[in-house]
């Protein structure tokens, strides 16, 4: 009994020892990958200062051009928009790594009915991108053990990166991201409207525990005293829809401005300025950034 305990602490500490070599490693390519995600991630939360953040998942990465919206606002743009459906669990989390560092004096939030309804493949699984920097933050440190993630990157140093090998070893051996796309990542190509195309509907209750999360992440930005602004960005279709009573009632009762872009004359309804019925293509998002920005000034003062 004595030599097989022997033996299993020696594995373990072999394992252990492998483990955190074979991290470090890995956490240094982490840190030098192109990838967009990871390299946006790492820009995000340990280099960027501006002013003015951008923040939301794909419609975001993809509709708001920081060098556009700077030029009119005179301020520094950020665009830290992320592709997939990084809801509210997973913006929370990130917020509270930027906090951490620096706090922009204005942050605009890009809501998605993702970030308040009991959708489909978004729930709090979106947090895992996060597990690199365990630790980092509270807020973070949070959500990944809601997650039931924090405890199992606490074992292994490795499994931090277990979701991102792939990305990791791409951005390094082909160069992906260029830091001054500011973040923004356009998309080519124009809507085809063969077919018609119907509204997105979203016939999904109201998740309650992705509301209260989005109200902690109001009041973490009003304990920081940031300016924050609820954005929706034009859909191709749209139709009369209760959608957008949560963010609604939200902006309402904390007293922050949430401009509505659903249907924008001169875009919704358009397909050349789409790349698909919920996204803009790289001249919709020209044409939107020089329209939002000038809406902006109205809420954004230069401090």
């Amino acid at each position: 009994m004595k030599r097989f305990l022997k033996r299993l602490l020696i594995i373990t500490i072999i394992t252990l020892i492998a483990d955190r070599a074979v991290s470090y490693a890995v956490s240094y390519f982490y840190n030098t990958t192109t990838t967009t995600d990871e390299f946006k991630m790492n820009a995000v939360i340990l280099k960027m200062d501006d002013p003015v953040v951008f923040m939301g998942s794909s419609r975001c990465h993809h509709h708001y051009v920081p060098s556009i919206i700077s030029d009119s606002l005179k301020s520094g743009v950020y665009n830290a928009g992320l592709w997939g459906m990084h809801n509210i669990y997973f913006q929370y989390g990130f917020l509270s790594d930027i906090l951490e560092r620096y706090t922009p004096q204005t942050i605009c939030l890009e809501i998605h009915p993702i970030d308040y309804l009991k959708t489909p493949f978004s729930d709090i699984e979106t947090v895992g991108s996060l597990t690199p920097f365990i630790n980092y933050s509270e807020g973070n440190d949070q959500m990944l053990k809601k997650a039931k993630l924090y405890y199992k990157c606490e074992v292994s140093d490795l499994y931090r990166y277990n979701s991102q090998f792939a990305n990791i070893l791409a951005g390094n051996v082909t160069r992906r991201s260029f830091a001054a796309d500011k973040g923004f990542k356009k998309l080519t190509g124009k809507l085809d409207t063969t077919f018609e195309i119907k509204p997105e509907r979203f016939p999904f209750e109201v998740d309650e525990t992705k509301v209260k999360l989005l109200q902690a992440f109001i009041d973490k930005c009003k304990e920081k005293k940031i300016n924050l602004i609820f954005l929706f960005s034009p859909m191709y279709a749209v139709e009369k829809t209760n959608l957008f009573d949560v963010p609604n009632q939200l902006a309402k009762k904390n007293n922050i401005h949430f401009i509505n872009n659903y249907y924008l004359e001169g875009i919704t309804g358009h397909p050349e300025y789409f790349f698909d019925f919920g996204h803009l293509n790289e001249e919709g998002a020209k044409k939107y950034s020089s329209l939002i920005s000038h809406e902006l000034k109205k809420y954004i003062t230069r401090r």
